[in-house]
């Protein structure tokens, strides 16, 4: 999530456009960041040193670091398992386009950091991409096992298929929600949750047209229908998670409408998600057999 949230900090603050931005992500899986953009990054030497170190061409960045004793060997080692991570990769692209320098990447971090609230677990999360803790920091209130599983499933289901740069913002809870254009879907048993997904005007293109392997240029039915088999998708990864728990738990078939009902209850998570350019809502309702959660 962390590289288009960044991404977007320094759009706003006119480092890059919102094209060259888009024209940066996804970072390619084949691509390394360099050992230099890791040390600033992770704070192991100063902008300074990497720029001293640099100016000797006779040795390896990571050797020269070593040999001038500005980092030992065990932190070089750490260094160099750090340069496929896909965050230090995205660092190293916007250094490489001048987007940034390598004086600017520890105060931009910090910036960011402090323009978003997060603390410095979360921000090591970001950075991590660990999704469970990341989960944690925009959906704080699902508190149990089932809420946060659902939540990383989908998660990681919405990158393989739909967008792997999508991020969330944070949940909020309500007690009714007017629907847009929609897709959602029952599952029933032990364990009961709804799902929707809608967004107004084009929003749920952002699914339909990754998807389903067609281009639509509005949202019609046959779209809303891709959108509701991607939320089967998910659901039906979920309860096949579920069982392997003892968890019992039947889908009903997925259900659309181009004009959505205005829905209320105790208690509805709204997520706003996202992806592929478009924002769009995910909205779940659960609970179990004895109440809800």
């Amino acid at each position: 999530m962390l590289n288009r949230l960044f991404g977007n900090y320094l759009v706003d603050k006119k480092r890059l456009t919102l094209e060259q931005l888009d024209a940066l992500l996804p970072v390619k899986k084949d691509f390394k960041a360099g050992a230099e953009v890791v040390a600033i990054a992770t704070k192991a030497m100063a902008p300074a040193a990497v720029k001293q170190v640099l100016a000797d061409k006779n040795e390896y960045f990571g050797e020269a670091a070593v040999n001038a004793g500005y980092i030992t060997d065990m932190k070089l080692d750490e260094i160099l398992e750090r340069q496929s991570n896909n965050f230090m990769k995205f660092l190293r692209l916007l250094v490489d386009a001048d987007y940034i320098s390598y004086s600017d990447i520890n105060h931009e971090m910090d910036e960011f950091q402090k323009k978003n609230g997060l603390n410095d677990e979360q921000m090591d999360a970001l950075i991590n991409d660990d999704l469970e803790r990341c989960i944690d920091i925009f959906v704080p209130m699902f508190k149990t096992q089932e809420l946060k599983r659902f939540a990383r499933i989908f998660v990681q289901t919405f990158r393989r298929i739909i967008d792997e740069d999508m991020y969330l913002e944070k949940a909020d809870i309500a007690s009714a929600v007017q629907l847009d254009k929609y897709a959602g879907q029952m599952l029933e048993g032990d364990f009961n949750i709804k799902v929707y997904i809608s967004a107004c005007d084009d929003g749920l293109l952002a699914i339909a047209n990754h998807f389903t392997g067609e281009t639509y240029n509005d949202v019609t039915e046959d779209a809303l229908d891709g959108v509701g088999e991607f939320i089967n998708c998910v659901n039906g990864l979920f309860a096949t998670e579920m069982s392997y728990e003892g968890v019992s738990i039947d889908m009903r078939s997925p259900e659309y409408a181009i004009e959505g009902p205005f829905v209320s209850g105790e208690k509805f998570y709204v997520i706003p998600v996202h992806a592929n350019g478009y924002d769009l809502r995910v909205i779940v309702e659960a609970y179990y057999s004895g109440g809800r959660k």
